[in-house]
């Protein structure tokens, strides 16, 4: 049998249906057939199979059918949540992240703003800052302490 030069063979399948040559038991049954090919034929051109399509398979399964086939093949399994990520420029992608959020917001890169937009920032995050000063809060004192002395005075 032919083999790649790390040793692996060259397997070349169609999934528009099954060829002439492979009727019978096996995956054509499935409407899929397979075939080993030379290393340089594998490659669907010269001297390769002459269908619509060819499809590379290793030994291992790397198909859209694995993910449900088999399990995640890490060692922490961590919990990731799907969220939106709010770039610079607006532009927005659709994540997985470690934490349920709806929005993730980019920071904006302060160096690449005109001195301008950097000082209008500055004045505005300030403001935020003292802003935030503590308050002591009022409290409305109209205990009477005189109501609850019967409970600590000895008869």
């Amino acid at each position: 049998m032919p083999q790649w030069p790390s040793g692996g063979m060259a397997v070349v399948g169609s999934m528009l249906g099954p060829s002439e040559s492979s009727r019978g038991v096996g995956p054509s049954a499935l409407g899929v057939s397979w075939e080993v090919q030379e290393p340089r034929a594998a490659a669907c051109g010269d001297g390769g199979p002459r269908v619509g399509r060819c499809l590379h398979i290793s030994s291992r399964r790397a198909d859209s059918s694995r993910a449900s086939l088999t399990r995640v093949h890490r060692q922490a399994y961590a919990r990731f949540y799907p969220m939106l990520l709010v770039k610079q420029d607006g532009s927005t992608i659709h994540i997985r992240y470690r934490e349920p959020r709806r929005v993730l917001a980019m920071p904006v890169d302060l160096d690449a703003l005109s001195p301008d937009e950097r000082r209008a920032r500055f004045r505005k995050r300030e403001a935020q800052l003292r802003g935030k000063e503590e308050k002591e809060p009022e409290l409305l004192d109209n205990f009477d302490l005189e109501q609850y002395k019967q409970f600590w005075t000895k008869k």
